[in-house]
């Protein structure tokens, strides 16, 4: 199992090291039990199998997609899986232990935003625990996970409730960008982040529903003219 080296910074990342027990395996190897371990600048995967020491550290310019993988091949222990596709190297399978949730909401916002191709507005809705506003509200303050100029959207509006966190995404066939920024390995770090926060599976607004009176705008972009 050959190491890679040093991550990119992502502006979603907490300022310390966030450690989440794993199991990990590169697709054709072998399953080794251990941790995950994020900070601003790189993922270091640690572990041992038989004795030996195993310790890859995962270069973010080589992921070129991150999915939820259900594939026979793609599981691990009989559980599904994060899916991290590499330029040169083989697909990195890790199932957390514990956050099942993380692939969940990864899983059915894919889902949902691919199934409403066509439309121009889509709003998600995603539960919060008691008490973890402030801890949303710092989140936040950081900036969007992903650029959503990058995706062509025309608008980005996160709102937020003692309860829930609301994100509106705006733009042509904006279910397929959307789409597109669940796959990129920023967003997937960002829910590591936000793994303590959320309270239960995310769910789509009816189209044309308003957002809850007592939401409070905490992040807004919109595109310039010339976007």
């Amino acid at each position: 199992m050959a190491p890679t080296t040093v991550l990119g910074n992502s502006a979603w990342m907490e300022a310390h090291e966030s450690r989440y027990a794993v199991v990990f395996r590169e697709q054709g190897g072998i399953s080794v039990p251990g941790s995950l371990e994020l900070t601003p600048d790189r993922l270091l995967l640690s572990g041992s199998h038989a004795g030996q020491r195993i310790d890859m550290r995962i270069s973010l310019a080589d992921v070129i997609d991150v999915h939820v993988g259900h594939k026979p091949e793609e599981r691990l222990n009989g559980h599904s899986t994060l899916a991290i596709e590499r330029t040169h190297e083989p697909t990195l399978l890790i199932a957390p232990l514990g956050a099942g949730l993380l692939s969940e909401i990864a899983d059915l916002l894919i889902t949902l935003a691919g199934e409403r191709a066509g439309i121009d507005r889509l709003a998600v809705v995603v539960p919060l625990n008691a008490g973890c506003r402030p801890r949303a509200e710092e989140l936040l303050a950081k900036g969007p996970p992903v650029d959503p100029a990058s995706f062509g959207l025309t608008s980005h509006h996160v709102y937020l409730r003692d309860d829930a966190v609301v994100f509106v995404f705006a733009g042509p066939d904006v279910g397929y960008r959307v789409r597109r920024a669940m796959r990129g390995p920023a967003l997937w770090t960002a829910g590591l982040a936000w793994r303590d926060c959320i309270a239960g599976p995310p769910r789509v607004q009816p189209p044309g529903q308003a957002v809850p009176g007592d939401a409070v705008l905490a992040f807004s972009w919109t595109a310039s003219p010339n976007q």
